[in-house]
C-alpha cells in the first residue's frame, strides 16, 4: 500500500511526473515570422495521435552517494495511454491508462493504482491530459505554467497549483526545440531531482 507522504509514494509521483511530461507529443515548428506562444505550443500537441522515443535518465536522491541511472523507452497513444518502460539496469514499467496507473517489477509482480485515490498523482494525469488535447484553460487551472523562449529553444516551466501536489514535485521544467522535446527535468519537494534526456525514435 502506498499511503500518506511516504518516500514510495513520493517517487510513484516523481515518476508519474516524469513520465507525463517527457511522452508530451512534440510542439510545432512554428515560423519566424508568426506569433508563438503557449497557445500555438499546445495546438500542436493536439493534433498528435501517437509518438514513441527513447530515454536516459539521472536520479539525483540525497540518501545516496552516486546518481542512479537508467535508460528505456517511452510511448503515448492517444487519449490516455502513457508508458514508460525502463529497460536498463533492469526492466520495469510503469503504466497509465484511463484511472489505472500501473507499476510492474523485474520480477513480474504488478501493481495497479487508482489514479484519482491520489490527488497529488491525479494533478499530473489531468493536466497532462489537458495538454494532449491542448486545453489550455484546464491545464491552467492545474498548473501555474511559465513559457519562454522560441520554437528554435524553449522552456517550460510547470509549479502545481494543488497542495497535495507540491507537497511531492516542486516543479517540472521541459525544454525543447522546434518538434521534439529534448529534456525533461523534475525537481522534488524534498530536494530530489531527475533529469531525463530524450531522443524521438526515427518517424
Amino acid at each position: 500500500m502506498i499511503s500518506g507522504n511516504s518516500p514510495a509514494r513520493r517517487r510513484v509521483a516523481a515518476a508519474v511526473a516524469a513520465l507525463l511530461a517527457a511522452v508530451l507529443p512534440p510542439a510545432g515548428a512554428g515560423a519566424a515570422d508568426r506569433p508563438w506562444g503557449l497557445t500555438e505550443l499546445f495546438a500542436a500537441f493536439a493534433q498528435v495521435q501517437a509518438s514513441s522515443a527513447r530515454f536516459t535518465e539521472t536520479r539525483t536522491v540525497s540518501l545516496l552517494d552516486t546518481p542512479l541511472e537508467s535508460s528505456g523507452t517511452l510511448t503515448y497513444r492517444r487519449p490516455d495511454r502513457l508508458e514508460k518502460t525502463t529497460l536498463q539496469p533492469q526492466r520495469e514499467s510503469l503504466r497509465v491508462e484511463g484511472d489505472r496507473l500501473t507499476l510492474t517489477r523485474a520480477d513480474g509482480a504488478s501493481r495497479s493504482l487508482s489514479v484519482s485515490s491520489m490527488p497529488e498523482i491525479q494533478t499530473y494525469v489531468e493536466s497532462i491530459r489537458a495538454t494532449l488535447r491542448g486545453d489550455v484553460p484546464t491545464m491552467m487551472r492545474f498548473y501555474d505554467v511559465a513559457l519562454e523562449g522560441t520554437p528554435e529553444g524553449w522552456l517550460m516551466r510547470l509549479t502545481p497549483r494543488a497542495a497535495e501536489a507540491r507537497a511531492m514535485v516542486g516543479r517540472i521544467e521541459i525544454a525543447g526545440r522546434k518538434a521534439g522535446i529534448g529534456r525533461v527535468d523534475v525537481h522534488q519537494a524534498d530536494g530530489d531531482r531527475s533529469s531525463m534526456t530524450i531522443l524521438p525514435d526515427p518517424p
